[in-house]
């Protein structure tokens, strides 16, 4: 406890000093508009690549940049976007993606709590994207500075320029500097010694005649213990954000930030083999069970963000903009895990993996949107390029320590084993390897707007030309990876039938490169022909509203039916000589319905906000179409609720919850099934500084199988965590 109380009174004196000189230290990258700020009305806001005003009411928001590179309603948006806004980020308290995607979007649900690894209509998205782009990250990204999240779902290749989301995206926008000076510093604390600090400042830096400069500040920190010794939080956040503006016609934005994640949070159940059809913690499994010893085990990170955005008004009708961002990942770690539970169902065969990551990205966007208005219709032509380097190496060896009967853990034996120099940790890795992909892509997308913008038909094509190597710096042995050519596309139509109501229909797909044959004889006799590229298609039709009734009265959401598809799979089966080998299967496939649906009503002194997502799926693998994929949940539901006093007596109260459940879903061999979540949360505002609000997550404490990789390797659920938080503005 006394570390920590001294780890939190210099996170304080940090955040002190950070305040009292915001010039050196200022944070959050964005791509998300300043609030209202009268004075720029005349400058780039008023640039169709920047979300126009902060235009949200409760838990809406209804303007994105992610669906079209260019700001847009999600009205006139041909595919379901689902905008998670601050003030829902806010009243849950969120700390991780995984809190905020829990209740406010259907179609999403979680692969594991170690990192943004998520499952979307049944295809995994290993990666979060920040302000539009692919963060790389093997943890859980920062939400220190993150104003929004939005979700993207389908084929996103056209849209994002990354080929990898099939399922859906994930992006995190960050705060935008404000030209009103306005600041805020907020703790939470909680059970085993948990402190989370974060705060921000942001304001006018500089204001002439033709030049202005905007900033904002940010800094934030964790530190815990965890029921399992092995387990401790420990985060550290630093950024800093500028917006110049010079003149009417052109800014500059740019963000960075450093964090330093040395958590140790990992895989540290296992299973009951007794239970062979659901999965099932071990009776020895328990919340304070460790695989390891606390010194034998680490995990430290650090994280470096970069990105740049230049906009320019090139003439009445044409914008250009220009997009560069930078990361850099270094990890060191040493897991020392379960993998494998014996034939007695105590036994605990171990791995100890020493590890090291890095990786460094660079990312360059060019779009130029040209605006042209005829009488009959508008015409937004939107032409752009996308350019990525990467460079990955991934070292790793795996270890073999004694096993641990569990009934009664005794790690006397782990002093000898990890005293002597183990291969990776001492003595040299057993894989190293190194990647350098390149990707470079180009686009060309059309909307057109017809009768008063009733009829939006949009179209995209988007060309890819891929190259680099691989390198083993075992064998010394350098690959080129496959540099053929491919093209995705995306075209959709939205038809208004009132200006607040809209139904739209999109096709969109990926292209995914296959390497290897398709084997007609024997596994792995490459005697057939190439395995084909691999298709991700999409078809989706959809509802969507937005409408205020009155000054007490707003709905919003979307009702969608989706069809995905994954093609050219490769699995094992029976060849035509009888023998089992690897054949190219038809397709993956999932389809169903998702509604997002809120509504904001004012009545009784204050108002209410409610958010109902639901997702009812079906899904086939092409390894046996009679199973459903791996992690896939054919139903999940949820149900958020908050009411606020905004006059009488109780002003300034607000209370809230939400229950969340889903079917279960398949993982390797076993069912995994999640039980009813249910949170509770409420705040007062103390005065217009003071605000003090309590977060009561998992009220049912219920301990659950997160994630699973092996029998023997498990991940659980946080049990039942009460939070206070205190906000101070000025």
């Amino acid at each position: 406890m006394k570390r920590h109380l001294l780890a939190l009174q210099r996170l304080l004196a940090s955040l002190a000093a950070l305040c009292a000189a915001s010039v050196s230290t200022f944070a959050q990258p964005t791509n998300a508009a300043p609030a209202n700020n009268d004075d720029q009305k005349d400058v780039t806001h008023l640039s169709p690549f920047v979300v126009k005003g902060d235009t949200d009411e409760g838990y809406s928001g209804q303007q994105t940049l992610i669906g079209s590179r260019s700001a847009r309603n999600l009205i006139d948006i041909p595919a379901n976007i689902t905008i998670i806004n601050k003030e829902l980020l806010d009243n849950l308290n969120v700390s991780t993606v995984s809190q905020a995607v829990r209740f406010g979007v259907s179609g999403v649900t979680q692969n594991t709590n170690l990192s943004d690894d998520f499952n979307i209509r049944g295809f995994r998205t290993e990666q979060a994207m920040r302000n539009g782009v692919t963060k790389n990250a093997n943890r859980t990204n920062p939400m220190y500075d993150v104003s929004r999240v939005e979700v993207i779902k389908g084929p996103a290749a056209m849209l994002l320029g990354n080929n990898s989301f099939l399922g859906g995206a994930i992006n995190l926008v960050s705060y935008q500097p404000s030209a009103v000076p306005t600041a805020q510093i907020e703790t939470t604390v909680s059970t085993d010694s948990y402190v989370r600090v974060a705060a921000n400042s942001s304001g006018p830096m500089y204001d002439g005649r033709d030049v202005k400069i905007n900033y904002r500040a940010t800094v934030g920190g964790l530190t815990g213990d965890r029921e399992k010794s092995v387990e401790n939080l420990d985060q550290f956040f630093v950024g800093a954000a500028f917006n110049v503006y010079f003149g009417a016609n052109s800014s500059l934005l740019v963000n960075a930030y450093y964090f330093r994640d040395n958590s140790y949070l990992y895989y540290n159940d296992f299973l009951d083999l007794t239970s062979t059809v659901e999965a099932k913690f071990n009776r020895y499994s328990t919340k304070s069970f460790t695989p390891s010893r606390p010194q034998d085990s680490y995990w430290k990170s650090e994280d470096s963000f970069l990105d740049v955005q230049y906009l320019s008004r090139l003439s009445e009708n044409g914008n250009i903009r220009f997009y560069y961002s930078g990361t850099s990942i270094r990890e060191h770690r040493r897991h020392v895990r379960g993998i494998a539970v014996g034939a007695d169902n105590y036994t605990l065969a171990r791995q100890d993996i020493p590890f090291f990551i890095e990786k460094v990205n660079h990312n360059l966007q060019l779009d130029y949107l040209h605006h042209l208005e005829l009488s009959f219709m508008k015409v937004d032509t939107t032409v752009g390029s996308d350019g990525s380097i990467t460079y990955s190496r991934q070292s790793q060896s795996v270890n073999t320590p004694p096993s641990l009967d569990t009934r009664n853990p005794d790690f006397t034996a782990d002093a000898a084993f990890f005293s002597a120099p183990q291969s990776g940790a001492g003595l040299p890795y057993q894989t190293d390897t190194a990647s350098k992909p390149l990707n470079l892509s180009y686009y060309f997308q059309e909307n057109l707007s017809f009768l008063n913008e009733h009829l939006i038909l949009v179209g995209g094509v988007r060309w890819f030309n891929p190259a680099g190597t691989n390198e083993n710096y075992v064998t010394k042995v350098v690959t080129n990876r496959d540099a053929r050519h491919f093209k995705v596309h995306k075209y959709g139509a939205v038809v208004k039938l009132l200006p607040s109501l809209s139904v739209y229909y999109t096709d969109a797909q990926n292209i995914f490169v296959q390497t290897g044959f398709a084997d007609k004889f024997a596994s792995g006799d490459a005697l057939g022909a190439p395995a084909g590229n691999q298709e991700g298609k999409l078809k989706e039709f959809g509802l969507k509203v937005n409408q205020k009734f009155n000054d007490t009265f707003t709905v919003y959401g979307s009702l969608a039916h989706f069809d995905m598809s994954l093609t050219n799979i490769k699995t094992v089966g029976i060849l035509p000589n009888g023998v089992a080998g690897q054949i190219i299967s038809a397709q993956d496939t999932s389809k169903g319905w998702e509604l997002d649906y809120g509504t904001t009503a004012h009545f009784g002194g204050g108002h209410a906000d409610v958010i109902i997502t639901y997702f009812d799926g079906e899904s086939t693998t092409a390894a046996n179409p009679s199973l459903q994929a791996v992690d896939f949940a054919p139903r999940k539901y949820s149900v958020l609720a908050k009411y606020s006093w905004t006059d009488g007596p109780l002003k300034g109260l607000m209370l809230g919850a939400g229950i969340m459940d889903q079917s279960g879903k398949r993982n390797l061999t076993y069912d995994v099934d999640y039980p009813l979540v249910i949170n509770a949360f409420g705040g007062y505002d103390i005065n217009k500084r003071w605000n003090v609000q309590v977060n009561l997550d998992n009220l049912t404490n219920k301990r659950y199988i997160v994630g699973l990789a092996a029998n023997g390797l498990a991940i659980s659920s946080d049990p039942f965590q009460p939070r206070v938080t205190a906000r101070f503005r000025w």
